[in-house]
């Protein structure tokens, strides 16, 4: 009995094993063979965009992309500092294995709310009008405020031990310089798909350097599959049976 419990053990890790390379080829695909290009493709398409000014956007039709670079302004939103626009985490700790010696808690930032109100885009000295919207990826050098919570439960983050629960402001200041990336609204302004801490130049070599992550993630995870297969297989066949 013992040595058809000890088989189907191993079969069933076998067969475990088999699944997460599966997977893991498939997810190395779809990043190398799809994502990647399909994001090259996007961030050629926004180097190829002519630099636009306000007098531009103005003229844009309704629905057309809108990449314009300026200074943003706005009123301070209430309670959150001087964030006129920012994404908000919360920290969340994993408590060690404790069936892995050594192991210790990780931690990981899940977000909880984003806020994009109405902003003033001041491109060359004239204002343009960026619609609030949800859903706008925020993006470069953002400003960063974590508000600590004083839990017990700690993970690292940046060689510090943060407490469970705390708060992570991120975002935009009036008065900073951004790219905002989006669509010319049929009322007039832009409803912004991506708001980007930096000039132009920065954020097309982010699109790029985008492509370039998906590429070398998907290639990784091309070469681990049958590393994982194969390695997992010994294991379970010859590896020792957990008591």
């Amino acid at each position: 009995m013992n040595l058809f419990r000890s088989l189907r053990e191993r079969f069933g890790r076998v067969i475990w094993v088999v699944i997460g390379s599966v997977a893991l080829l498939g997810c190395g695909l779809l990043f190398a063979l799809v994502l990647a290009p399909q994001q090259k493709l996007e961030a050629r398409r926004i180097e190829r965009m002519p630099v636009m000014d306000a007098n531009i956007v103005v003229n844009t039709a309704a629905g057309e992309d809108v990449l314009v670079t300026g200074w943003l302004n706005a009123e301070p939103l209430p309670g959150v500092g001087d964030f006129i626009a920012y994404k908000l985490e919360q920290w969340e700790v994993t408590p060690p294995d404790p069936d892995e010696p050594g192991d210790e808690p990780s931690g990981s930032w899940k977000e909880v709310e984003r806020v994009v109100p109405d902003l003033e885009l001041d491109a060359d000295g004239q204002i343009v009008w960026i619609l609030a919207a949800e859903g706008v990826y925020l993006n470069g050098k953002l400003h960063e405020e974590i508000v600590g919570s004083g839990s017990y439960d700690s993970a690292d983050y940046m060689g510090q031990n943060l407490s469970e629960g705390s708060s992570r402001y991120r975002g935009f200041y009036s008065g900073d310089l951004a790219t905002v990336w989006g669509k010319k609204a049929s009322a007039g302004g832009v409803i912004p798909d991506e708001l980007f801490a930096g000039d132009r130049l920065t954020f097309i070599e982010s699109k790029h350097d985008a492509a370039k992550g998906l590429l070398i993630a998907g290639i990784s995870m091309l070469v681990c599959s049958p590393v994982v297969l194969i390695g997992g297989i010994l294991s379970a066949i010859f590896g020792r049976r957990r008591r």
